[in-house]
């Protein structure tokens, strides 16, 4: 089989739809990972802050019970 009469068929509407669809897949892919991450650093953040007011009140109960002593 001989393949020196193919001609390859013309670029359509339909391939620029395509690679464009893509692209705004990537782009919400993309924007979805940061949402992700950006929550788990606040729910870190907030876990952090409470563990930090914990033991600040911890110390504080500690330290009074030692002036009173």
């Amino acid at each position: 089989m001989d393949n020196n009469d193919y001609v390859p068929r013309s670029i359509r509407l339909a391939d620029f739809l395509v690679v464009f669809s893509g692209f705004l897949h990537n782009i919400a892919s993309s924007v979805m990972t940061l949402t992700e991450e950006l929550m788990e650093i606040s729910i870190y953040h907030a876990n952090r802050e409470t563990k930090l007011t914990k033991a600040q009140e911890a110390f504080s109960q500690e330290l009074e019970t030692l002036q009173e002593e």
